[in-house]
């Protein structure tokens, strides 16, 4: 892997963002590999396609289909309206790759020790871990622990432990022809790769963040850079690294927006599979920064003044028309019928960007605020679920693994507890009870659990607890702790009783935190 070298005083603060740095470096995981044994109890022309759509840092209010009056998603909205919205969706991580890792798995991801986000560089001593901490431009991002220096071997091993059975590997294991379009960050190393974990086919990116175009100057795009070091920095990478764009392990270079070229490889691979069953997750990375975008969806947003706000409604805008390219594209090769698909975020909007709010609700990515783990998240499956269903309860996004092999008739013999449910029998046969009673939340120092209608959440760390009635108050404005300590009494016993079951600590540690100030108070949340 690489190492800091003419990046280092630009890099090793963003680099640091998220990092994970193991206290005990020749401990981490290198478990062998688990295969999936499955039972396949239907024939092929009786078991779906699945498709897994994913957006990037999209939050729920930018999507009409979630009340958005400044922006309207038609296609995307579509999918819920030709199926089920699900009004109250988490995800187990306000932060892309562990919440991505949960989906693959049906699994709080740390039971398995991915807590954080795998990263690609390191500072190699003392002395540059100092001068990052240190470091001017860090802005609202600060170091938070004292970190050891992984050695190169030891970086190879971040990602979903290989004795963890991917989703793509049951599908794969079942007969299914199996893809991965768009972003993965997963982790880097050999044995991670999304061709070592389930997937026949790939084409994206590995890391965190791509430019949408070849270069950072396209003609015919708009962009918008903020004044936050995150941004220059993945600027300045642009598309190499775990930037570049690759397609079964060989390095393309792609001359169309990203967000299109996505969409477009994954009508090839439908068009190329329409006869057989397949397993595809489309990742797009919209809306993640670098902000991108086309200028035929850039003039559509004359009226908005802010730069800033007008590029990001437009990367979503142009994510709202690949989708329904992809949908068109199933339409007419008379797939819906036999295809369930879902749409669904990896985790709220980046409010630390300034071009959202995730209004109603509170605080962002990064946050364990509704704003940051609430996420838009639908479901269609032609004449199987009802057009127009509306689900209110608590789902998850762990819920996408268990109900997918349900629906698939697969039954994988040597699966371990998963944490997720099969949701079809809460929308369909509307059986009354709770997918979720309880729902948990850890990162780091900063914890959350929902139980019901009620939800605290805390630092361990900073000292500070908040407990909010979620029926009467989702934006989380009132805190109910002092007033309710019955109810934080039982919140801590319940979050407890889960935690004593999860490692200790982490595979690799994070660094770094971010500042927020939400009303009055300032908090710091782990990256």
């Amino acid at each position: 892997m690489l190492r800091y070298k003419h990046y280092f005083w630009f890099a090793v603060p963003i680099l640091l963002l998220g990092s994970c740095f193991s206290t005990q470096s020749n401990e981490w995981d290198i478990s062998p590999q688990t295969k999936a044994i499955v039972e396949v109890e239907a024939e092929k022309a009786e078991r779906p396609n699945i498709i897994i759509i994913m957006a990037d840092d999209l939050g729920k209010g930018e999507l009409s289909a979630y009340g958005a009056q400044h922006i309207s998603t038609p296609n995307i909205d579509n999918i819920g309206a030709n199926g089920v919205v699900f009004s109250d969706a988490y995800v187990t991580s306000p932060v892309c790759a562990p919440s991505r890792a949960s989906i693959l798995t049906g699994k709080y991801q740390q039971r398995y020790g991915f807590e954080t986000q795998p990263m690609e560089y390191y500072p190699t001593s003392k002395i540059k871990y100092n001068l990052a901490k240190g470091a001017k431009r860090l802005g609202d991002w600060t170091v938070a622990t004292e970190p050891s220096y992984p050695s190169k071997d030891m970086l190879e091993h971040q990602g979903i432990p290989t004795s963890e059975v991917s989703l793509a590997e049951v599908y794969q294991k079942a007969g299914y022809e199996t893809a991965l379009i768009g972003k993965w960050h997963l982790g880097y190393g050999t044995q991670h790769m999304p061709m070592n974990r389930g997937f026949d086919y790939h084409y994206g990116f590995l890391g965190a963040f791509s430019l949408y175009t070849p270069e950072r100057k396209s003609a015919g795009y708009h962009s918008f850079i903020q004044d936050d070091f995150s941004s220059k920095y993945q600027w300045k990478v642009a598309r190499t690294n775990n930037a570049k764009i690759i397609e079964n392990g060989k390095e393309v270079i792609e001359n169309e927006y990203l967000t299109f070229a996505f969409a477009n490889k994954a009508k090839s691979f439908i068009s190329n599979h329409k006869d057989t069953n397949f397993f595809l997750m489309l990742n797009f990375n919209a809306p993640h920064v670098p902000f991108q975008a086309p200028e035929e969806y850039y003039n559509q947003f004359s009226h908005i003044k802010d730069e800033n706000q007008r590029v990001y409604l437009a990367m979503i805008k142009a994510l709202d028309d690949a989708v329904g390219d992809v949908m068109n594209h199933l339409d007419s090769l008379q797939l819906l019928e036999n295809t369930v698909v879902y749409f669904i975020s990896d985790n709220g909007g980046a409010s630390y960007t300034k071009a959202t709010t995730n209004a109603p609700l509170k605080g962002g990515k990064l946050t364990l605020f509704e704003g940051g783990i609430n996420v838009p998240f639908m479901m269609q499956w032609k004449g199987k679920i009802p057009a127009g269903t509306k689900y209110n309860q608590a789902v998850s996004a762990m819920d996408i693994f268990p109900t997918s092999l349900e629906l698939s008739k697969i039954v994988q013999k040597n699966q371990t507890k998963l944490d997720g449910v099969n949701l079809m029998p809460f929308i369909v046969n509307d059986t009354g009870g709770l997918p979720h009673e309880t729902l948990y939340w850890r990162c780091d120092h900063v914890r959350a659990i929902r139980h019901k209608n009620w939800k605290m959440i805390l630092s361990a760390r900073d000292n500070w607890l908040h407990l909010y009635n979620l029926d009467s108050d989702k934006a989380e404005l009132i805190d109910l702790s002092e007033l309710n300590p019955q109810e934080k009494q039982s919140l801590s016993e319940f979050f407890e009783a889960w935690n004593k079951d999860l490692p200790t600590k982490p595979l690799w540690p994070r660094i770094m935190d971010r500042k927020f100030i939400i009303g009055e108070k300032v908090y710091y949340f782990p990256a």
